[in-house]
């Protein structure tokens, strides 16, 4: 025992300050520290070794767990010994409360205008969420919808506006024409610095296209008004391709990805549409592609009524050619 004292001198005196410490605190509140439980432990591990019960490394173990049982103890006696002198001390008496005098109700605050116009407010719809750096734009956002009423409005209609535009509005709750037809010049402005185009929507005049477009037959092959569009909306647009198979638009001399996408848009998928148009109508398609050259659509034209028979165009067989290289 002497030895391994000797050899773990700092671990003892470690548990030995551990015990005084919690002998301390248990000592405050009366002598509630585990004394019996660990002379209990103490004896029954000492007996072990002293009957030499167990031997070798297993004694040696238990011997120094003795070892530090004994100075955790002695530590536990030691620090509710001080707890206890501390304890007879006698107490401070706690000053006499003072009187406290009756103090005057507080004075109920006046009704506010918030108030009164709580419930109002209550009843209205909530409001769209914010979207980045919305408070930094000049102009008035306008109002917008959580959802489309029924089907939303294919605002691609809307010369100046593709999918992308499409989608942005969307986010603002801007489902239909008649949402756009009913901006007023701040909204316009707003939604100008929005898209980061200012100016555009008033020069491509989106406002007077979507009245236009908002009546109750937008979505019906129906002639739009002139004054707000050049020419006349085909009669035969549809909403989706015929058996699911939409013809290669790109086979037309001069109608790329984008315009091919910018006609499907409109309802153009087959050749035989293209071909079936008047001049009114072709002035429609031109004007909502973008396309800068007049007779370009008239163009598109002449190959579409050859694609639509079954025949082909130099354009065509030179766009297979290029196609089958590629696959090769």
């Amino acid at each position: 025992m002497l030895y391994l004292a000797t050899q773990f001198a700092w671990f003892l005196f470690a548990a030995f300050a551990v015990g005084l410490v919690f002998g301390w605190l248990s000592g405050r509140g009366g002598p509630r520290g585990p004394v019996a439980g660990l002379a209990i432990l103490w004896a029954g591990l000492a007996a072990l070794v002293w009957f030499r019960l167990v031997n070798d490394q297993a004694a040696f173990w238990i011997e120094t767990a003795l070892l530090y049982l004994l100075a955790y103890a002695a530590g536990c006696l030691i620090g509710s010994l001080f707890a206890s002198e501390g304890e007879a001390l006698p107490a401070l008496a706690a000053p006499a409360p003072r009187l406290a005098l009756p103090q005057p109700a507080p004075a109920l605050p006046a009704p506010s205008k918030q108030v009164v116009t709580a419930s109002a407010h209550e009843t209205e719809p909530a409001p769209m969420p914010k979207v980045e750096g919305e408070d930094g734009l000049a102009g008035k956002r306008p109002a917008g919808l959580p959802a489309a009423r029924g089907t939303a409005d294919n605002l691609k209609l809307i010369k100046g506006i593709g999918p992308q535009n499409e989608g942005r509005l969307q986010v603002l709750g801007i489902w239909h024409f008649s949402q756009i037809a009913a901006w007023t010049p701040e909204n316009v402005e707003w939604v100008g610095a929005y898209l980061a185009f200012p100016g555009r929507i008033e020069r491509e005049e989106w406002v007077k296209q979507a009245a236009a477009l908002a009546g109750p037959a937008a979505d019906a092959p129906a002639p739009v008004s002139a004054a707000a569009l050049e020419g006349k909306r085909p009669a035969n647009l549809l909403p989706a391709a015929r058996g699911g198979k939409p013809d290669d638009l790109g086979l037309i001399d001069g109608v790329g990805p984008a315009i091919a996408e910018k006609l499907n848009g409109l309802g153009i998928w087959h050749f035989d549409q293209i071909a079936a148009l008047g001049p009114e109508e072709l002035r429609f398609l031109a004007h909502h592609t973008d396309t800068l050259e007049r007779d370009a659509a008239e163009r598109w034209q002449a190959e579409a009524k050859i694609l639509a028979a079954g025949g082909q165009t130099e354009h065509s067989r030179a766009a297979k050619g290029r196609r089958g290289k590629r696959k090769r």
